[in-house]
């Protein structure tokens, strides 16, 4: 079978996959519940107005208003069809990422590992839950490989069109997250690196990077003059990191009723960590290994680490010892943009206190064509080693590939958190019961999502006690229990003006309650509530 061949199966593999898990997915990430909201926008309100007023960025949200309409006409126009566009949107984007990610490896190796390359990002089942997920990573990591692809090439110096779609791309891929404007950094630090070792080359260079440069500006540029600002994403994350204390309570600017306003309740947002969050450097390096790990299902990320430490052998082994430059070009960006990239998420997990799988997932991505190298290396040399003959190698290696591809799958076709079922049954539920004009107050906003009614979630908690129209409050049973003032606070409210009406297992088939949802009853005073 030729590499196009293996290359289609493998898109095809991904693509039966994201279908299976956005079929068995009930509810969207609750991150996703910005992006739908964003994208609901977009179909009422001037699309100036909306990407102004957002602070997300926009690309993402935009694709899902775009898709929405079509998907509506075999989905029907509920929110059910919301769903579905914003995880047809990224499921497309991760399957489309194999193409410049096979790419990508076959430049730095050949095409044989290029097609394990894919095929162990295909299987890999975390970024596979990403890429059908109601999330903008899928479109991000796109335009990411296809940028680094891209900036590759023009620091060979190919062609001109090459340094500006490197920079267009990248300025694309701003638009869905931030972190895209990392690769025309590295493609520009790498050149700088040239410099010292090859003044010509360098100096021929000097154009194409110009010209990267002011494409991924005037992207951004755009963006910033229409928005009034750079990033309203960053500047949050920047203000959140200056005030990050775990021991203050976090507060949402709106004024509460009498009686509510009393400083010791607590309507924070989320819950806070019961203990300070791990800020020091080995633990920040600890965290960021176990993500890059999960990330990469832990035995790639062995054979990654394998075939970092044994590149000079492989490019030999495999007859790329004498294609010095191109390959060193390559590794070189890499490099630089890991060291940019980490140093970046060092920053954020000692400012922020927290640092997820997300947030290494291109770490993850630039990572494969090493895992694909030793992943293959490794299986040669053991054939090798054994004296094996060609059809027995081939024989275990299908066994191998089999036994792989079922663990994955099996791992893949799991139903998404599945603990969110009883917020699906919730929002089922306050379908048929609550009237036309009633309001929401849903502390994860799943339930009033499903709804399709008109709700709040609990960053604007204080908004939703000033309305006059809230009937119904959903909470999960255990943010009640939790042993905190925000729980406390929470279970005083209830107690004071609310009751009962609906409950709900967290999972399906389960007896115990996890989500309940309580008839509001506006008090015509809170004064008599006491923490």
């Amino acid at each position: 079978m030729t590499c196009r061949r293996i290359l289609l199966a493998i898109v095809v593999l991904a693509a039966v996959l994201h279908s299976v898990g956005i079929a068995r997915t009930l509810l969207p990430a609750q991150d996703g519940l910005k992006f739908l909201r964003i994208a609901r926008q977009f179909h009422h309100r001037p699309w100036a107005d909306v990407v102004r007023g957002t602070d997300q960025h926009p690309l993402y949200p935009a694709l899902i208003a775009l898709v929405q309409p079509v998907v509506a006409c075999f989905a029907g126009d509920g929110t059910t069809s919301w769903r579905l566009a914003a995880q047809l949107v990224s499921a497309s984007a991760s399957v489309a990422l194999i193409f410049p990610l096979f790419g990508l490896i076959r430049a730095l190796f050949n095409e044989r590992i290029a097609c394990v390359g894919a095929l162990v990002y295909a299987l890999l089942p975390f970024p596979a839950m990403i890429g059908h997920d109601t999330l903008s990573d899928s479109v991000a990591l796109l335009a990411f490989v296809l940028a680094l692809r891209m900036g590759k090439m023009a620091l060979r110096g190919e062609n001109w069109p090459t340094a500006v779609g490197c920079g267009l791309v990248a300025g694309v891929g701003f638009l869905a997250r931030p972190e895209a404007l990392l690769v025309p950094a590295a493609v520009v630090l790498t050149a700088a690196t040239r410099w010292r070792f090859a003044f010509n080359p360098t100096r021929r260079l000097i154009p194409q990077l110009s010209a990267l440069s002011i494409a991924f500006l005037a992207m951004v540029g755009i963006y910033a003059l229409f928005k009034g600002e750079v990033s309203e994403k960053l500047a949050l994350r920047n203000g959140a990191a200056l005030a990050h204390k775990p021991a203050v309570v976090r507060q949402v600017a709106q004024w509460l009723p009498p009686g509510l306003n009393d400083r010791r309740w607590d309507f924070s947002p989320k819950e806070e960590a019961d203990e300070s969050p791990k800020t020091g450097a080995l633990a920040i390096v600890g965290r960021l290994i176990q993500q890059w790990s999960e990330g990469l299902g832990w035995i790639f990320a062995f054979f990654a680490l394998w075939g970092v430490a044994r590149d000079s052998f492989i490019l030999r082994y495999i007859g790329r010892a004498d294609d010095n430059d191109p390959v060193t070009i390559g590794r070189r960006l890499i490099a630089v943009y890991l060291l940019l990239f980490c140093a970046v998420l060092v920053r954020h997990a000692w400012k922020m206190g927290y640092l997820s799988g997300r947030h290494t997932l291109t770490l993850v991505i630039v990572s494969i064509p090493w895992a694909a190298a030793g992943t293959y290396v490794c299986a040669r040399r053991l054939a090798e080693k054994c004296r094996w003959q060609p059809r027995l190698a081939r024989s275990v290696g299908l066994v191998t590939l089999f036994l792989a591809l079922t663990a994955s799958v099996a791992i893949q076709l799991k139903p998404s958190h599945p603990t969110r079922w009883g917020h699906w049954a919730a929002g089922q539920w306050l379908a048929e019961n609550a009237q036309a004009g009633e309001s929401i107050l849903d502390t994860r906003g799943w339930a009033a999502f499903v709804s399709g009614k008109p709700g709040y979630d609990y960053w604007h908690v204080r908004q939703a006690f000033t309305d006059s129209h809230l009937s119904y409050i959903v909470v999960g049973t255990d943010e009640l229990r939790a042993e905190s003032q925000r729980a406390a606070t929470l279970r005083a409210v209830l107690a004071y003006a609310a009751e009962p009406v609906a409950s709900f297992p967290a999972m399906q088939g389960e007896r115990t309650i996890g989500v309940q949802v309580y008839r509001y009853h506006r008090p015509a005073s809170w004064e008599g509530l006491r923490p």
